[in-house]
């Protein structure tokens, strides 16, 4: 878990780095390039400023060479110092003597290697000196007389203290304003990038992580138009079908283990068969004969009474013995059932009637409840009977004494494996009997299991089961501890067998 976290973080994180050193290589490539922009201008500006100043002085210093009154070009040099005191003018002959300075010893030699240049190129000449072009403005310019012969030079040298300082206001001015942009974009790309990226991608992983812990009902709920939309919507997608895949595979291992439970109950089906007729084949004749015997004896009144009680004793157990046959062999045989459309109350009924006795034996109260506009069953009356007299005896045989058993016909439906529904008579048997344990629940169905040890062969609800499926209905078992046990056995109408495929 904290792995995905710690990955979502990082894109989130690589996100906002990228959009902060993309935004400072543009804002400050932009930057630079502004501050270049405004150093060219302002050397531009003060290059003009400083031209048009030596043009004029250069027309003043020439008409007083021309006149030749020196002192005129002294006065002019007082007057340019009173206005620009930073400002240094040299006056030079042509062969490079000073004829007039107003300026420091500082300065002279950039006068003087100005003025060369000057002279050298034949017009004026204006150049930055110092670090970076930063430390003074020289310039040179030619004085010539009416006819072009020439005059002197004139070589002005200005500090550019207020240039540097302009270009450093400017340059704070320019780094203030790109730190505030790039602060801004670095903030909207962390923004943008927290609200659609970070979160969606926390919401997927949680996902994620919902999904691999085996909740497959998780679905990351992202509605973006984008790339990562459709991401979440493929994996969405690929959930469902994750969960289609998971009910099919859950499908076929239930209807595999249906298959195998079938195979088993076939085997022993054979198995039964072929015991039950070699009972019956081995066994039914003698037994008839010993039972004979036994009831003879036990009707002779001249023995003596232990041995007529040894001979009933013999002919109860040799008829217990031909019943179990004669359950082995209806259990076996699996008989087709004659369907007809029927009234079950009849034949339920008389099932009752005939228990009774047994029922007041095991001091157990029979009721009977059904509807008189009870629809009729596609089944075999027979058989019906069978289940019944079976489900009455595990019944009346679970019930303590003062108990009831109460057997209800009502209508019903069943729910086929393809989802529709078909209508059916329930046959409800409860009793109030101690129920049946949880563990044991999963195996009653099973032939030859039991849990009377005494009189019981553990095919009764065997034989019942049988004869249900048969029918195409369906057979269900709800029992608690200390809480009795309800049995429902369904019989699809006459139509819904019809609509079924079954001909009444």
């Amino acid at each position: 878990m904290h792995f995905c976290h710690t990955r979502a973080v990082q894109v989130w994180t690589k996100l906002t780095l990228g959009f902060a050193i993309t935004g400072t290589l543009i804002v400050g490539a932009y930057g630079i390039h502004q501050l270049r922009q405004e150093d060219a201008d302002l050397r531009d500006a003060a290059e003009r400023e400083f031209r048009l100043l030596g043009d004029a002085v250069t027309v003043a210093a020439g008409n007083a060479l021309r006149d030749r009154h020196q002192e005129d070009i002294h006065e002019i040099l007082e007057a340019l110092k009173l206005r620009d005191p930073l400002t240094d003018v040299v006056v030079f002959d042509w062969s490079g003597g000073i004829i007039a300075s107003r300026g420091t010893q500082d300065t002279e030699p950039l006068a003087r290697d100005s003025a060369g240049a000057a002279r050298a190129a034949g017009q004026a000449v204006v150049r930055f000196e110092g670090p970076g072009g930063l430390a003074h403005l020289v310039g040179a310019f030619p004085i010539r007389d009416d006819d072009g012969s020439n005059l002197g030079v004139l070589a002005i040298v200005r500090p550019l203290d207020a240039l540097r300082l302009d270009l450093r206001a400017e340059t704070r001015a320019t780094a203030l304003s790109l730190l505030t942009l790039l602060a801004g974009i670095a903030g909207a790309g962390w923004c943008l990038s927290s609200i659609y990226v970070r979160r969606p991608l926390l919401a997927l992983v949680r996902t994620m992580q919902s999904v691999r812990s085996g909740n497959l009902s998780a679905r990351a709920a992202i509605q973006a138009h984008d790339e990562l939309g459709a991401a979440v919507g493929e994996f969405n997608a690929m959930v469902e079908e994750l969960v289609e895949v998971r009910q099919r595979l859950s499908a076929e291992a239930e209807s595999r283990e249906a298959l195998e439970a079938s195979l088993q109950r076939a085997d022993k089906l054979v198995t039964v068969g072929q015991l039950s007729a070699g009972l019956a084949h081995e066994i039914g004749s003698p037994l008839q004969i010993v039972n004979g015997r036994a009831r003879a004896l036990a009707a002779r009144t001249d023995l003596p009474a232990d041995i007529r009680r040894s001979a009933e004793i013999l002919a109860r157990e040799s008829d217990r013995i031909t019943h179990i046959v004669e359950q082995l062999l209806t259990f076996s045989r699996r008989s087709v059932p004659s369907m007809a459309d029927i009234d079950m109350a009849g034949p339920v009924r008389d099932i009752m009637e005939l228990f009774e006795p047994e029922a007041r034996r095991h001091e157990v109260r029979l009721d009977f409840v059904t509807l008189e506009s009870l629809p009729t069953a596609n089944a075999d009356v027979g058989q019906v009977q069978q289940v019944v007299m079976n489900l009455l005896s595990n019944a009346v045989r679970a019930t303590p004494r003062g108990g009831e058993v109460r057997v209800t016909l009502a209508p019903s439906s069943i729910t086929l494996p393809d989802g529709s529904v078909q209508g059916s008579v329930a046959l409800v048997v409860e009793d109030t009997g101690e129920g049946i344990p949880e563990e044991v629940l999963p195996y009653i169905f099973e032939p030859f299991f039991t849990t009377r040890r005494s009189d019981g062969t553990g095919l009764g609800l065997a034989v019942v089961r049988s004869i249900v499926e048969s029918h195409g209905g369906a057979l269900t078992v709800v029992s608690h501890p200390g809480d009795g046990t309800k049995v429902t056995a369904q019989f699809p109408t006459l139509h819904a067998a019809r609509a079924g495929g079954r001909v009444a």
